[in-house]
């Protein structure tokens, strides 16, 4: 998993190059101003990882929608860090608003190439949600996550200092990176 302290920083270390617009990965335009004021989060899995979604949170599932419907998806390896897989690839958008306060965080659920197959349950939308429970799932092949919130997060010491400038950390299913 890597941290960017804020969109501007994901948009300029990682997608160099690419139109990358926030407002084009299907997150709710109402919040699109808070998410780019705070960190990003951002996991490539492997084929050989976890390839299920968790909750980070409990609460209420106010947006969950696929889009890009009409691309096919593609890997950011194949394109040297130059394809924009927030914008281009197919990716299920899932946003949740916490049951104690008005924090609404943002899972961007990102096919690659070979996993234009996102499973989830297209009945979420209302339903409240509690943390750990699964989300989505991917058939097959590598894919990503990106997670987007409306308020700061307080970062687990451990995931604060291994993350510090944009460094990949590993993580582990059920691992708490952090808190509001």
């Amino acid at each position: 998993m890597t941290r960017y302290d804020n969109n501007d920083a994901l948009k300029s270390i990682l997608i160099k190059g690419c139109n990358y617009e926030m407002e084009n990965i299907g997150l709710p335009r109402h919040d699109v101003h808070l998410y780019r004021q705070n960190s990003v989060l951002l996991g490539y899995l492997s084929p050989t990882d976890y390839h299920r979604v968790h909750s980070p949170i409990s609460g209420k599932c106010v947006h969950c929608k696929m889009e890009g419907l009409d691309k096919k998806s593609v890997s950011v390896k194949f394109f040297g860090g130059k394809f924009n897989i927030l914008n281009e690839n197919k990716r299920l958008v899932i946003v949740l608003e916490s049951e104690h306060d008005d924090v609404r965080v943002a899972l961007i659920v990102i096919g690659g190439i070979g996993v234009d197959t996102i499973a989830y349950n297209s009945n979420f939308l209302g339903q409240r949600i509690t943390k750990g429970q699964e989300l989505s799932s991917f058939r097959a092949g590598g894919s990503a996550i990106a997670l987007f919130s409306t308020a700061p997060i307080k970062y687990v010491p451990d995931f604060e200092q291994g993350s510090s400038f944009n460094r990949h950390v590993e993580v582990q299913v059920g691992e708490s990176l952090g808190s509001y």
